[in-house]
């Protein structure tokens, strides 16, 4: 059984009844992320979910993890480009509990000043982590290269710079702007009473929240661009990465979208890594795959090989590229990637904390409840001229690229691909 409620704050529950779970979870979604940031304090989103478990005017950061621990729950975060998210798994009789500790973590965040230095070192490490690790570089690089100087192209986790001139003071002022009522969404899937669920999000959120705060400023609208972007590093393996414009979550071409990504890129039996890795041996890694936003969206090739075979890949990449666009798709191939969709959403389903975060986002930025059957409904009416105009649509546009990897002849073979 589903369930909706908007309170008067403009804070919104969504809720999906499973009398078959032993199990509940529980996630608070926040409207913020990068997507929102200026360069100036980019990063600071990422900071804040850090920060509100050290502590709290009733909490410890140890009594935060003693009290889930004593229960058995689990408890976590994560910060994408447009979102932020606390949730917690627990047995469907601490549901409570949860909802009393994650409430509490929202409003009551005391970010004390030690413990502020303290986790500025953990992100400044966190930062450092991913700037070893090639293939997050090539990530970063990308959205630098589709989005530019816009909000998009910036990092999640925001400059060391900027995490160590951070101020408590600014950090709060930040947290206070768009941790509001109406920019966040508690979404919770498993085993719970509707009835009871409702009083607990009303005694622990709704009568805390600030009826008057102002809606933050709305997601922007993005320019793609077509720019190259390189690091070299002295690594075994090149990183390349291709970039178009996509598609937004509004956008009734998602589905076709997600199927050419799944036929260009997806398993064993797709076109990219039949052609890189199974005919050539020239890659363990290729894929494609699509990300969404609010008002935009992109289609990315990403391929992991050794330098001297930069050139060579590239060019099968481009040959299946024109070959699809030439060809189109095969039925074959349609059905597949049907078939591989559908059932994919329908295991997603099978994990209550996964539909807790399809719930909660598409609440959060499409403002409607996911619907699993008109989701599964969207694949089986999928033609192939409709995925053969989406790729017709995403590759008419120059790519951004991007290059991870050793200083060599054709290292920017990514950048002078051309379709």
């Amino acid at each position: 059984m589903d369930f909706y409620k908007q309170y008067p704050s403009g804070l919104r529950l969504v809720a999906k009844q499973q009398d078959f779970f032993y199990t509940v979870s529980l996630g608070v979604f926040v409207d913020v992320g990068c997507v929102k940031e200026q360069k100036s304090y980019n990063g600071y989103s990422h900071l804040i979910e850090h920060l509100v478990f050290k502590g709290t005017a009733k909490r410890t950061c140890l009594q935060i993890s003693e009290e889930l621990d004593d229960i058995g729950a689990n408890i976590n975060a994560y910060t994408a480009k447009d979102t932020t998210c606390f949730y917690t798994k627990s047995a469907s009789d601490d549901l409570e509990k949860c909802i009393d500790i994650l409430s509490d973590m929202y409003f009551n965040a005391s970010v004390p000043q030690d413990e502020l230095e303290r986790e500025k070192g953990v992100v400044t490490e966190e930062i450092k982590m991913c700037k070893d690790t090639p293939d997050d570089v090539c990530q970063d690089l990308i959205s630098s290269a589709l989005f530019a100087d816009q909000s998009l192209g910036q990092t999640i986790l925001g400059s060391v710079t900027n995490i160590k001139k951070a101020s408590r003071e600014r950090i709060l002022s930040f947290k206070n702007k768009y941790y509001v009522p109406a920019a966040t969404v508690i979404a919770v899937c498993g085993k719970f009473d509707i009835d009871e669920l409702d009083a607990l999000v009303q005694k622990y959120f709704e009568s805390n929240c600030d009826k008057n705060a102002p809606l933050p400023d709305a997601e922007r609208q993005f320019v793609y661009r077509s720019e190259f972007r390189h690091v070299f590093k002295r690594i075994e393996q090149s990183h390349l990465q291709l970039a178009w414009g996509g598609y937004s979550l509004k956008a009734p071409e998602r589905a076709a979208n997600n199927m050419l990504a799944s036929i260009l890129g997806g398993g064993m039996s797709s076109r990219l890594n039949q052609s890189v890795r199974e005919r050539h041996g020239l890659a363990y890694s290729v894929y494609a795959y699509p990300s969404y936003y609010k008002n935009c969206g992109t289609f990315e090739i990403y391929a992991g090989l050794s330098p001297e075979n930069n050139i060579k890949v590239c060019r099968l990449i481009q040959e299946e590229i024109v070959r699809l666009l030439n060809d189109g798709i095969t039925e074959r191939e349609l059905e597949r990637a049907r078939i591989q969709a559908i059932n994919a959403l329908y295991m997603n389903v099978e994990s209550n904390m996964t539909l807790m975060r399809l719930y909660g986002r598409s609440m959060l930025k499409l403002d409607e409840m996911f619907d699993l059957d008109a989701d599964a409904e969207s694949y089986k009416n999928v033609t192939a001229e409709d995925i053969n105009a989406v790729a017709r649509s995403v590759f008419s546009q120059e790519h951004a690229s991007a290059y991870v990897g050793p200083q060599i002849d054709g290292f920017d073979a990514v950048a002078q691909l051309k379709i």
